[in-house]
């Protein structure tokens, strides 16, 4: 054990993180009701189908994680009938062949194959013109039921600007005049297929991408909201950016944290019998160190616990402290039974609060003396601060009521999925 220890804090708060990974999963939703709604607008444009429906969930900003799951699973059905539907229009537009298409192509077929139109001249040539026609036929019938079901399987998964494309490639490929026409508009169409939906499902990655990022920095201090947020918004693909957003919002949770931190020193260090006043927890999150007498009377009279926050990293150390200078035997009783007995028991006890702590070093009894407060600043009985020459009751309160508002988090002012909500 150690008269003087750091370490490492981490605190989970389960709540925020289950609604930042639902808040997420809901803005890639309404990313794809958006990609849903584009697509049911082209293949209306292009082919005057029905109207295709997509309602956007909603959500107010400060929506508990139960408010969010419901939103999600709604928004999530909501998407999934809007996909079949999409995909049962999408089928039957493929594979119906323009009317006047199909009379005229029959008007050909009968032209082609009438008897009265052949002449016993040309009856070689016209066996082998109706043998060419059929191969065509069976070819071009063969390729059309491959690219219908193509259309059906990837229609739906294309770019929406793209459908018009396909529509005048199945077209081209019913009025084909020879089988190699038919092979290769049956090839093309595929490719261009493929390609779409290649396009598509990175547009719909890196949408819902950006939008996870956007959400994610609601969470982050705003000098880091505002300039990441325009980074990830302008850049083409922001998955380099995922790194550097995380670590905003850690550090953001990390001033978040101190505070609950705070408290919970103050909760075991209370139950322990320290002399710990009621602005502690407010003190120690603002300032970042607080020393706590022991109580007095106790065999331990005239030495404290040095208590210190880092203010950029998850960082705590605690070091015994003495009011006054004592003998060396005092000294090493003091560390001793502080090592011993104290220590142990408050780092269990906070883990006990959810704060896990790892100790990162530590420097056992008796190595050095006990550190002697500055002059003047030891605390008053039950105050426990580490500057009770600057007093002030008004300065001490306006600081204990900013660190309460800090307590809450940042504001999250936005209605998830809001803006889909307009043109409906």
């Amino acid at each position: 054990m150690s008269n003087s220890a750091a370490y490492q804090w981490t605190y989970v708060d389960v709540e925020a993180e289950r609604r930042r990974e639902l808040r997420a999963q809901l803005a890639q939703e309404t990313t794809r009701s958006r990609n849903l709604r584009g697509q049911a607008k082209s293949l209306r444009r292009a082919y005057r189908t029905a109207r295709i429906d997509v309602d956007v969930v909603t959500v107010s900003g400060s929506a508990d994680s139960a408010e969010l799951a419901a939103a999600l699973e709604t928004a999530r059905r909501v998407n999934e009938r809007a996909e079949a539907e999409l995909s049962r229009v999408a089928a039957d537009v493929w594979s119906l062949p323009p009317a006047e298409e199909t009379d005229r192509n029959a008007g050909d077929e009968r032209t082609r194959l009438d008897p009265r139109a052949r002449t016993d001249q040309a009856d070689g040539a016209a066996k082998a013109a109706r043998a060419v026609a059929e191969r065509v036929a069976q070819v071009k019938a063969a390729a059309l039921v491959e690219a219908e079901a193509v259309l059906r399987r990837d229609g739906p998964a294309c770019e929406p600007a793209d459908l018009p494309v396909f529509a005048r490639r199945l077209e081209a490929l019913r009025q084909a005049r020879s089988v190699e026409e038919a092979r290769t508009l049956f090839h093309d169409l595929g490719v261009l297929v493929h390609k779409s939906t290649q396009r598509q499902r990175n547009a719909v990655r890196l949408a819902g991408l950006r939008a996870r990022l956007l959400d994610r920095l609601e969470d982050a201090a705003p000098q880091d909201r505002e300039r990441l947020a325009a980074a990830v918004t302008e850049a083409p693909d922001p998955s380099h950016l995922e790194g550097e957003v995380e670590l905003a919002v850690s550090a953001a949770d990390t001033v978040r944290h101190r505070s609950t931190v705070a408290d919970a020193l103050m909760r075991v260090l209370s139950e322990r019998d320290y002399a710990v006043g009621e602005e502690f927890a407010d003190l120690l999150a603002e300032d970042g160190s607080v020393v706590v007498p022991f109580s007095e009377g106790s065999a331990q009279a005239g030495y404290g616990l040095r208590l210190a926050l880092a203010a950029d990293r998850p960082g705590l150390t605690t070091v015994l402290v003495a009011e006054s200078e004592t003998d060396t035997e005092t000294d090493r009783r003091v560390q001793q039974w502080f090592c011993d007995e104290q220590l142990p028991a408050i780092e269990d006890a906070v883990r006990g609060q959810g704060v896990d702590l790892a100790r990162t070093s530590a420097l056992p009894p008796g190595v050095r003396p006990t550190a002697v407060v500055r002059d003047g600043t030891w605390p008053d009985a039950g105050l426990g601060h580490d500057d009770t020459q600057d007093s002030d009751r008004t300065e001490r309160a306006d600081r204990a009521d900013r660190r309460r508002k800090k307590k809450t988090g940042p504001a999250r002012g936005t209605t998830y999925g809001q803006e889909g909500q307009r043109g409906r």
